[in-house]
């Protein structure tokens, strides 16, 4: 999955003082779907295995994750379980694993790293390993290791040992102006609403 760029974007570059420092994004988040965190969670793949550890499983080949509109794909997957075998946590690992999610605003946040860390109980995702998140109409964000929240779609990013955060703002498109109607002109329209304008 490639990163939209736009000529009328703001490409911004911003350098960390020192590693494991996080950059929170606060000003840019696109609130996410809040029906998904109601749905089920499920992982499909072509294999699965059950490991001697309980509660963790294994699944490969074409591996897809969804709960509502939240959906994901992957190489190979890790799922965990807790003892009431409801997933607690899915690890997609990928040449890159991707995710996407809709928006409250109709728009789709999507998203593609190495390796995609999800903990539904915390609405969390952590994406490491060349990740990239993009939401329409806000921004996209590349960096080492990002952090996304899939109910509130809040985004934080930190970059590797000597490395920065990308982030390109993304404007919002301006509101068409007005149109006055057929036969009048924008002052005329405007008018006291008098037939034939405001005067006599």
């Amino acid at each position: 999955m490639s990163t939209p760029r736009s000529s009328r974007s703001a490409r911004i570059r911003i350098e960390l003082a020192a590693p494991g420092l996080l950059l929170a994004l606060m000003a840019l988040p696109a609130a996410a779907l809040q029906s998904d965190r109601r749905q089920p969670l499920d992982v499909n793949a072509q294999h699965f295995t059950a490991v001697k550890d309980p509660g963790v499983s294994r699944f490969s080949g074409n591996v897809t994750l969804s709960q509502g509109s939240l959906k994901g794909d992957a190489a190979q997957a890790t799922a965990y379980t807790n003892a009431d075998n409801k997933i607690t946590r899915v690890v997609l690992e990928g040449t890159p694993a991707h995710l996407s999610q809709r928006q409250d605003d109709g728009s789709t946040m999507q998203a593609q790293a190495q390796r995609i860390d999800y903990t539904p109980d915390t609405d969390t995702v952590i994406l490491t390993g060349a990740a990239q998140v993009v939401q329409p109409g806000h921004g996209s964000f590349q960096g080492e290791r990002l952090v996304y929240n899939t109910e509130t779609g809040a985004m934080q990013g930190e970059s590797a040992a000597g490395g920065e955060v990308h982030v390109t703002f993304q404007p919002r498109p301006k509101k068409p102006a007005a149109v006055a109607p057929v036969g009048k002109t924008p002052a005329s329209a405007a008018s006291s609403g008098k037939p034939g304008g405001g005067s006599r």
